[in-house]
């Protein structure tokens, strides 16, 4: 069993280091758009950036949580055999 949670993790982590390189890329140009446009509020297209990434960050959290939690008792189910 921990050779698959291993192997989720690392597709987990993959897909996560993918998203995140995607995303600094769209908040290099609203920066850069933002920087361009001072006193110009955010438009509509960099807030739902900004709540997607959001959403992105607390999913992954959420994932990698449950998959320590089981590493954890896959660690403990070892130690008591």
């Amino acid at each position: 069993m921990a050779a698959e949670i291993r192997d989720q993790m690392l597709q987990e982590a993959a897909l996560a280091a993918r998203f995140s390189e995607i995303y600094r890329r769209h908040f290099a140009e609203l920066i850069e758009r933002l920087n361009h446009n001072l006193g110009t509020p955010p438009d509509r297209d960099g807030l739902r950036l900004c709540i997607e990434a959001v959403d992105m960050m607390l999913a992954t959290q959420t994932y990698l949580t449950r998959a320590i939690a089981q590493l954890g008792m896959a660690a403990e189910t070892r130690r008591a055999a």
